[in-house]
């Protein structure tokens, strides 16, 4: 949310900095107390015309680093006539039912869909048929987003999304069942190519809007790998993405692959924390470099990947409660083939159901030599850990 691995990567190149903040200054000091420290310049504004006029001397990149930041990032970038993406397709990559639209008219396949106000979702997915699912506007992480079994229930839809703005407006849509995947690209000139996949693993068959269990990377030779790659690249022309990284979700069924969302920008969840590990991608340093219009030779170099990658996402799925331990945390932080472990909670803090990305409660990453050691160890991890609550 602070960018504060891309202020590190300009460090490295002695290069000035401008905080641009988009979001509400509360809200960032939620996420961070201490989200300005070591800002050279700091900049607030809503949007690319209020931040141009308060930007003084020469800027050679506008760099994006959060969901929110992208559309403006990409208006502001054209605004100086610095590298970035087509503004014209920039809510087209931010906003739900823009995106969709924009699906619709460029011919990529999406699921059946309405844009409402909250208090005709309902009524939207009625007429879409359940089960659905209700998608904040512009949310991330999977914030606010809702499976709807029939008769539809949304008594329970947030008011804002994970931003603090209200959620005037929702995107209903219908449930797509399938493999979800995710597909990390990076793209120079207008030319793409696939970093890697992901699969999102749940631990049943059961239906579901929270998605976040076992993350587990895939290789060339998955046999969903070649569809989703022409799917993906297509996609990206058609949004217009001709520079930086990319994340696109999408699921795969009988039909094919159909898209849930396509992002200009890293992917989250730690995967960029993986690469950093096990590959030759400097995720922040080669994007920085592409935005300054440099050659990172990313979309030819060797990506040096050398070992299978996993995320276990800890969840609570039991009751709401205060933490009193994450039993057998620091054990499994001490396992052969444990990256890293990222608790997202400490002993005291209220611990709600886990419904998204923000109510996780710890990731932890794991590496094996191929994907039947990765899935051992996510089993390993999960059979070692334990949330004790009062």
């Amino acid at each position: 949310m602070t960018g504060h691995p891309f202020k590190d990567a300009c460090r490295r190149r002695a290069l000035p900095t401008i905080s641009l903040y988009t979001l509400d200054e509360a809200l960032l000091a939620s996420y961070d107390p201490d989200y300005q420290r070591d800002d050279e310049q700091v900049v607030h504004a809503a949007d690319a015309g209020e931040a141009a006029g308060r930007l003084t001397g020469p800027v050679r990149a506008v760099v994006p680093t959060t969901e929110p930041s992208v559309e403006i990032g990409d208006r502001l970038g054209e605004l100086l006539g610095v590298p970035g993406n087509p503004a014209v397709t920039a809510s087209a990559r931010r906003s739900k039912a823009a995106m969709r639209r924009h699906a619709v008219e460029s011919g990529i396949r999406v699921p059946a869909f309405e844009a409402v106000s909250r208090d005709r979702v309902a009524e939207a997915a009625t007429r879409i048929g359940v089960p659905a699912i209700a998608k904040p506007q512009r949310g991330a992480g999977s914030h606010g987003v809702t499976i709807l079994r029939g008769p539809p229930d949304v008594g329970d839809l947030p008011a804002h999304d994970l931003f603090g703005r209200a959620n005037e407006e929702w995107l209903v849509e219908e449930y797509v069942r399938g493999r979800e995947v995710a597909v990390n690209c990076f793209s120079q000139d207008g030319r793409h190519r696939v970093l890697d996949m992901w699969e999102y693993r749940q631990p049943g068959s059961a239906d579901y809007d929270q998605p976040y269990w076992d993350l587990v990377q895939l290789g060339p030779d998955d046999p969903d790998w070649s569809a989703a790659e022409r799917f993906v690249l297509e996609a990206l022309d058609a949004y217009q993405v001709r520079l930086g990284p990319s994340h696109t979700e999408i699921k795969t069924d009988a039909a094919g692959p159909c898209l849930m969302e396509l992002a200009s920008r890293l992917p989250g969840a730690h995967m960029t924390d993986h690469w950093l590990l096990h590959s030759t991608i400097r995720p922040y340093d080669d994007t920085l470099g592409a935005y300054l219009g440099e050659d990172t030779e990313l979309l030819s170099r060797d990506l040096g990947f050398d070992a299978a990658l996993g995320i276990c996402c800890l969840r609570n799925d039991d009751r709401p409660g205060v933490l009193t331990e994450l039993a057998g945390l620091d054990e499994v932080r001490l396992m052969p083939g444990v990256d890293a472990v990222y608790p997202c909670v400490t002993p005291g803090d209220f611990v709600p159901l886990t419904r998204d990305l923000g109510s996780l409660t710890a990731f932890v990453l794991v590496h094996g030599r191929d994907a039947a050691e990765v899935d051992a160890m996510l089993r390993t991890v999960r059979q070692n850990v334990r949330l004790e609550l009062k």
